[in-house]
């Protein structure tokens, strides 16, 4: 692993192998470790480290482009001859957009953790052995992957831009399997200090343990208690139509909504870079600055993402990124949204999730491991899984109450939801 200052004399070597045109180059290396395990028994371990570079040659509208994974002078000179050939033979672009200068990036939490690629193979084997033998004990089989990452990013040009970071992740999921039901249990972190083996796996067979024999239910619309995990697959598909063009251009259910309500007052979704639980990514974008930036504020559109040529065209800012994305809650858990429900259902996690009607952000998929029936405030048992059709709209629409957010992934801190009229349409014999 190159140093910071060693990474930036590279990229600084390979501009000025580039002279006299205007150059572009992406530096990229990755170091991974993951375990992947099932039946209670290791099946795959997977290591590797990788470095490279992209190389773009700018020549008004056209660009040229190489990638390479050998950084000797040779091969650096070679890609580049190659790519200034290409963008001279390269159609014209109207979207290019110019190279950026130099930028101002804000100060955002460490994101770099020495513990996170300092793991071995047989430590994460030991940790995945937690819940394995927690199943054995009761009869049941886990499965699982257990996924060590590192990554440091670089963008330099000749307008004098140069930006840096660097990111650590590691992720542990697992789903433990009874005769009748499954539960499962994941966690995700920046630094392997922060990761609760023990209540991942505690999490997974507990889950297990109250899935199983679940009760056949009727699919109607009920109130459903969500739990982190599954609220953010359903925010994930409202994110990733949150394209202003998209919306400019009525392609999306945004379209025409800036500035109007469309949800819930209680929906308050943004943009952060000062949470130390999701460290943000300090540029986006040809090495834009990530900035801060309000989704919804009490249920009122504020902004969707523009990428820099549909800014340029509009007359807005670009928007680097909408990651890492923090959702506010109340001050309760889920369990205290289970307490206060007449008759609903508790949802676990979501999987196999379609779009039905892309224009109207309408979704279908099924429950998964685990959806239990709520009475007077209390978890009288578990129901078999159900297929349901719904939006996100109407989901963040109907909110009753939240809990406190979490960190599900390494771009989202969320809450679990308590809303009303959730659409399920159909049975699922799945387990």
């Amino acid at each position: 692993m190159r140093t910071h200052e060693e990474i930036k004399q590279l990229l600084e070597k390979i501009l000025a192998f580039a002279k006299p045109h205007t150059a572009q180059i992406h530096y990229s290396w990755d170091n991974s470790l993951a375990t992947r395990f099932g039946e209670n028994a290791i099946t795959q371990n997977m290591s590797g480290e990788s470095e490279n570079v992209r190389i773009e040659i700018f020549n008004g509208l056209r660009k040229g482009s190489m990638v390479t994974n050998n950084l000797d002078n040779e091969s650096m000179k070679k890609m580049i001859e190659i790519a200034v050939k290409m963008s001279k033979d390269a159609p014209e672009d109207p979207e290019l957009m110019e190279i950026l200068g130099q930028q101002e990036y804000p100060d955002t939490p460490k994101s770099f953790f020495d513990d996170v690629i300092q793991l071995t193979p047989e430590q994460v084997a030991n940790d995945a052995k937690v819940v394995v033998e927690g199943a054995k004990a009761k009869g049941y089989k886990a499965s699982g992957l257990f996924e060590v990452s590192a990554n440091i990013s670089a963008i330099a040009n000749t307008k004098g831009l140069f930006c840096i970071e660097d990111s650590t992740n590691v992720s542990y999921s697992t789903t433990v399997h009874g005769p009748m039901g499954s539960g499962k249990g994941f966690a995700n972190h920046s630094s392997y200090a922060d990761l609760d083996i023990r209540k991942v796996a505690d999490m997974a067979l507990t889950n297990a343990e109250m899935a199983q024999n679940p009760a056949d239910i009727e699919p109607e619309d009920y109130t459903v208690i969500f739990e982190p995990a599954a609220v953010a697959e359903m925010l994930g598909f409202l994110i990733w139509n949150m394209r202003a063009r998209d919306a400019d251009e009525g392609t999306t259910v945004f379209a025409g909504k800036l500035g109007q309500k469309m949800v819930s007052d209680k929906v308050n979704i943004s943009v952060v870079i000062d949470d130390p639980e999701i460290p943000p990514a300090k540029f986006g974008e040809d090495g834009l600055p990530i900035k801060a930036l309000p989704i919804f504020e009490n249920g009122v559109l504020k902004n969707l993402r523009y990428d820099r040529f549909w800014a340029k065209n509009t007359g807005n800012e670009p928007v680097a990124s909408i990651f890492p994305l923090a959702m506010k809650g109340e001050e309760q858990s889920v369990d205290d949204l289970v307490k206060k429900c007449k008759k609903g259902l508790l949802v676990k996690n979501l999987w196999y999730i379609r779009y039905v009607d892309r224009r109207e952000l309408l979704l279908t998929g099924m429950t998964r491991d685990g959806v239990f029936l709520v009475e007077d405030g209390k978890i009288v048992g578990p129901v078999k899984n159900l297929r349901w059709n719904e939006s996100p709209i109407v989901f963040l629409s109907n909110i009753v109450a939240m809990s406190r957010p979490e960190r599900v992934d390494s771009n989202a801190k969320i809450p679990g939801i308590m809303s009303e009229g959730f659409t399920f349409s159909s049975k699922s014999e799945s387990l």
